[in-house]
């Protein structure tokens, strides 16, 4: 496959991906609903995301940013809505 044509599949990849986690997000925020949601995993995803955001950054790799940066707020409005509700 040719690299630029990659490239753009692996931004849709990395935009696309993180949506997944919507469902969770309005399950817990909308719903009320966290049983059988664990604040220890939600909490080691969003560590290991936000590490992968920093060597996106280091590596100036637009897709593990963009990837990152979504799983990064993504499974913390997970964490968040774990904590407050």
């Amino acid at each position: 496959m040719h690299q630029k044509y990659f490239e753009r599949f692996m931004l849709v990849f990395a935009t696309v991906e993180p949506i997944a986690t919507i469902p969770q997000i309005l399950e817990i925020w909308v719903h009320h609903s966290k049983a059988g949601v664990s604040l220890l995993t939600w909490s080691f995803y969003t560590l290991t995301s936000f590490v992968w955001l920093m060597y996106g950054l280091v590596k100036k790799d637009r897709p593990l940013i963009i990837s990152g940066a979504l799983w990064v707020v993504s499974q913390s409005l997970v964490v968040l809505g774990l904590l407050v509700s």
